[in-house]
C-alpha cells in the first residue's frame, strides 16, 4: 500500500486546493509528513486525511486560523470533541435562523400570489375564514398610508410575548352609534396560535362567513360604496369589519391595495 501522497494527489482526493494545503502548512496547522530536501515537494500520509476532514469541517463552520492552530498544537482529542460540539451548536442555531429566512421568503411569495389573485377576481364574494389570532395596537388615523406609523408597535408587542408575526396585517374597525365604521386598531396576524393567550394586545378574529371585496387607492371610494350597497340590498347584518392589506407591489409607494372583510352575523342564511 502506498504510504505517502503528493500534495497534488491529496488535493484531488480530498477536494481541497493546493494553495490551501500550503497555507495550512505555513500556519503550522497541517505539517506534511515528508518534505523532499531536493525538490521541496510536500508529501502527506493517509492518517493525515482525517485531519484534513476536520480542518475542512471547521472552516465550513467559520473556525478561525488561530482556533485551528490551538487545536493542532495541543493534539488533544477530548479538547477537539468539546470544540466541535460547540461548533455544532452554533451551526444548529444558524440553521434555525436560515430556516426562518426560508419560511419568510415562502410566506412572502404565497402572500403576493394570493394578493394578485384576489385583485384579479375582485368581485364581491362570501368566504369562510377560520379563527385568527392577531396582535393589535391603537389606531386613530388611516388613509394615505398613515396606518403604517402604528405598525411599528406591533412587532415589539409580539416579540415580548415570544411570538412571531405573520404577513397578514390590516385595520380593525368599530361601528359608532351612527353606524359608521371608525378605525380602532392596526393588527398583524400571529404565527402559531397555540401558546398565545387572549389579552389586551391579543385579539381573535372570529371564524365565520365574511363578505369580501378588494380595492386599490384608485377605486377605494367606489368599492366601499359598492359593498355597502350590497349589504343593504341583501339585508345583511355585519358583526365586525376589517381591512387586510394586499402585498402585490412592494415598490409602488404611490398606491396601496386592501381587501374588505365583513363578518356576517346572520351567516346561516348566506352561502359561500
Amino acid at each position: 500500500m502506498k504510504n505517502l501522497f503528493s500534495i497534488g494527489e491529496v488535493a484531488r482526493m480530498k477536494d481541497i486546493t493546493i494553495k490551501a494545503l500550503r497555507y495550512y502548512h505555513k500556519m503550522g496547522i497541517l505539517i506534511p509528513r515528508k518534505i523532499d530536501e531536493t525538490t521541496g515537494y510536500r508529501y502527506y500520509s493517509i492518517d493525515q486525511f482525517i485531519h484534513i476532514d476536520i480542518i475542512k469541517s471547521c472552516r465550513e463552520l467559520n473556525t478561525s486560523i488561530v482556533e485551528l492552530q490551538e487545536i493542532f498544537k495541543n493534539c488533544d482529542t477530548d479538547e477537539l470533541l468539546t470544540f466541535l460540539q460547540l461548533k455544532k451548536y452554533e451551526a444548529e442555531e444558524k440553521i434555525k435562523k436560515m430556516q426562518d429566512v426560508i419560511n419568510t421568503i415562502d410566506s412572502l411569495n404565497r402572500k403576493v400570489e394570493t394578493s394578485k389573485e384576489i385583485l384579479i377576481h375582485d368581485e364581491i364574494s362570501i368566504k369562510f375564514f377560520e379563527e385568527r389570532y392577531v396582535v393589535v395596537a391603537p389606531c386613530k388615523e388611516v388613509g394615505s398610508l398613515q396606518e403604517l406609523l402604528y405598525y411599528s408597535d406591533l412587532e415589539k408587542i409580539i416579540q415580548d410575548k415570544g411570538g412571531k408575526m405573520s404577513l397578514e396585517r390590516g385595520i380593525l374597525y368599530n361601528f359608532n352609534s351612527e353606524g359608521n365604521a371608525e378605525p380602532k386598531y392596526v393588527f398583524s396576524g400571529v404565527q402559531g396560535n397555540s401558546n398565545i393567550e387572549v389579552e389586551k394586545n391579543i385579539k381573535i378574529l372570529p371564524k365565520g362567513k365574511y363578505l369580501t371585496l378588494a380595492y386599490s387607492k384608485e377605486n377605494e371610494e367606489e368599492r366601499r360604496n359598492k359593498i355597502i350597497k350590497y349589504v343593504k340590498e341583501k339585508n345583511l347584518k355585519i358583526k365586525s369589519f376589517i381591512e387586510v392589506e394586499l402585498f402585490n407591489d412592494f415598490f409602488n409607494t404611490e398606491s396601496y391595495s386592501c381587501q374588505i372583510q365583513m363578518l356576517i352575523e346572520n351567516d346561516e342564511s348566506v352561502d359561500c
